[in-house]
């Protein structure tokens, strides 16, 4: 079923097939107060997009390699010191380890479905691994296919002080026409003034240096899997839901997930 691509009756005149909001960032305080322990974990998933990155652009030149220019922003934005990122960037030069970026496919609880990045040397003794968690959480691998039904899309979390005051109504209004003037799809507000912006995977990097011309703070800037359409889950499979991702993240092999549940 197509929607607005503009959530709270803000339109921007386009048509979407998505869902409403981004489960990830649904609490600002996850970005805005990261606490020692997860910023660690952070660094250590960012350290490892690095070398996917590197892998996968070709190059060490954060100029001819928009991949790694991205990661790199990211890293800044979560304040991993500079030594931290040069040292990476160094390692990159001589990792033998022959890690390769893979994705993999999971039919979750309540027929969620589940897309799980890894950076491992050993695909098959990694899923061997998350086999066993994926039996105890009602899940499995999926046979294919699963990707088809998320398509990557730029999402860009911002705040703009020259705003702070603005009542929302107002301050909507005005990130509406931020978002026309950037080349993004959709605008959100999610809570304490920070507005989340989504643009095409294409227009990424310029949506991002637009918005800060314009003032905005870029407080997190990823390329996530957006699902056409959401899955809505009872209480008992939620609860197993999230206790799957829970657990895969804690894998330190595995970089990021992404999922279709309906989470508003």
């Amino acid at each position: 079923m197509q929607r607005s691509i503009f959530c709270r009756s803000y339109n921007l005149s386009l048509v979407l097939k998505r869902h409403a909001g981004h489960s990830k960032w649904a609490n600002i305080k996850h970005i805005k107060g990261i606490k020692d322990a997860e910023k660690n974990v952070n660094f250590t998933k960012l350290s490892r997009q690095i070398k996917v990155a590197v892998q996968e652009g070709g190059s060490l030149d954060p100029n001819s390699n928009i991949k790694l220019q991205q990661v790199i922003d990211q890293c800044k934005r979560f304040n991993m010191p500079h030594t931290t990122l040069q040292s990476v960037l160094k390692s990159c030069q001589s990792d033998k380890s022959n890690a390769r970026y893979h994705l993999i496919e999971i039919k979750g609880p309540g027929s969620s479905i589940i897309l799980c990045e890894l950076f491992t040397n050993n695909l098959h003794l990694i899923k061997q691994h998350m086999s066993s968690v994926l039996r105890k959480h009602q899940s499995k691998y999926s046979d294919g296919g699963a990707i088809h039904i998320f398509e990557e899309k730029g999402i860009i979390l911002a705040e703009n002080s020259k705003l702070s005051q603005t009542p929302k109504e107002e301050l909507m209004e005005q990130a509406t026409e931020h978002a026309i003037e950037s080349n993004a799809e959709e605008v959100n507000y999610l809570e304490d003034n920070v507005l989340e912006f989504v643009c095409s995977k294409t227009y990424f990097m310029q949506t991002q240096d637009l918005l800060e011309t314009m003032g905005y703070k870029i407080l997190n800037a990823s390329v996530d899997y957006i699902p056409f359409k959401t899955q809505d889950l009872g209480t008992s499979d939620y609860e197993m839901y999230e206790k799957l991702i829970k657990k895969l993240e804690e894998f330190p092999e595995v970089l990021r997930t992404f999922d279709n549940v309906n989470v508003s």
